[in-house]
């Protein structure tokens, strides 16, 4: 059992900036905040070289795969498809092969479009009723051209199946 370390902003003391004289000839140096170094490597992880499986879960994401986005015939389609992940971004242009990083192709294949259809039918008594449909497609099909990780296409099919 782990325990987190909690840490309550009242408990943390408030450290304001030296006061700045304004004089031509004083530059100003702010302190150096305090750190907190996360450790990558856990003992008690067994396998996998001792990586935490955040981390590795990270390491996976940040992996490099070969990916095309498809050709569309909507004539005002996107291109290129802008996505972003923590403030980076990348451009897909349709019909190149690229070489991106996972957690883009991610962004991709959780870009879903919906559509709800709603056909008539006659029910075993004669009845008129009508049944509810729906159906769901990836906004920016693409193709996975090269994953050099076995995990991949695991990955990607969990994806793709996901409801949004």
């Amino acid at each position: 059992m782990s325990t987190k370390k909690q840490l309550d902003s009242a408990d943390v003391a408030v450290v304001q900036p030296a006061e700045i004289s304004g004089n031509f000839d004083t530059v100003y140096v702010p302190e150096s905040p305090e750190i907190e170094i996360v450790p990558a490597v856990s003992k008690s992880v067994k396998g996998k070289g001792g990586l935490d499986p955040y981390i590795e879960e990270l390491a996976f994401n940040e992996e490099l795969i070969d990916v095309m986005l498809h050709e569309s015939t909507d004539p005002v389609a996107e291109n290129p498809v802008f996505t972003a992940c923590n403030g980076v971004t990348q451009y897909f242009y349709r019909g190149q092969v690229q070489t991106v990083k996972r957690k883009f192709v991610a962004i991709l294949a959780a870009a879903k479009e919906h559509a709800i259809s709603t056909p008539e039918y006659t029910q075993q008594d004669g009845g008129r009723a009508m049944s509810i449909r729906r159906t769901s497609s990836l906004k920016y099909p693409f193709s996975v051209i090269s994953d050099p990780n076995r995990r991949g296409p695991a990955w990607l099919k969990g994806l793709i199946q996901a409801p949004t």
